[in-house]
């Protein structure tokens, strides 16, 4: 609903730098939401934090993927839960408990965060970074790929109360936006 809602928006002010306050602004708020949702025991106070999370997610992924053709949307989007729905299952079948792949993965997320930051600036100084973007999306794909298997075999461990509920949705929508964002910059179709 939020996407549908920013679908027009023009972010491109300040010569691009508007979306990337924008998208700060939404990762900044997305793990305050986290952390909301998680140190939570109340179901109401996760279900605040998990709003705090989809809601300016979805405000920043409206005007993305306006710029792909809806074809390319729906093809990436079935995709996305193709795939997610199979990691999700590997997680759940998963008799191991993955608990020690947690700091590996928070790891290879804060990389791949400075790497969508650093790039672009090595952009700027004249330093070819063909194909790095492409290189830091399929890592993404690979990083929430495992990040589903880990998310969905947590869950399943999880005393099976409202709460937890909704902080594993939390941790696996994120999972999912974060694929099919990076899906659908590597497959989609963007308009002319």
């Amino acid at each position: 609903a939020m996407a549908y809602v920013s679908q027009d928006w023009k972010l491109d002010f300040c010569g691009g730098w508007g979306y990337l306050a924008f998208a700060i602004g939404v990762l900044v708020d997305s793990i305050g939401g986290t952390i909301i949702a998680q140190s939570s025991d109340n179901p109401v106070v996760s279900a605040f934090g998990y709003a705090l999370v989809a809601g300016p997610f979805g405000l920043l992924l409206g005007p993305y993927v306006a710029l792909y053709e809806t074809s390319s949307v729906v093809k990436v989007f079935a995709l996305t839960s193709a795939v997610v729905l199979v990691l999700g299952l590997v997680g759940v079948l998963i008799p191991d408990d993955l608990s020690s792949w947690g700091t590996p993965l928070l790891g290879g997320l804060l990389l791949l965060i400075g790497g969508y930051f650093i790039v672009p600036l090595l952009g700027v100084f004249g330093i070819p970074v063909d194909g790095a973007m492409t290189l830091l999306d399929w890592v993404g794909v690979v990083l929430f790929g495992a990040l589903v298997i880990y998310d969905l075999n947590r869950a399943v461990r999880l005393p099976h109360t409202l709460d937890n509920a909704i902080d594993s949705a939390v941790a696996i929508y994120l999972d999912f936006i974060n694929i099919f964002i990076r899906l659908l910059s590597l497959m989609g179709n963007s308009k002319s």
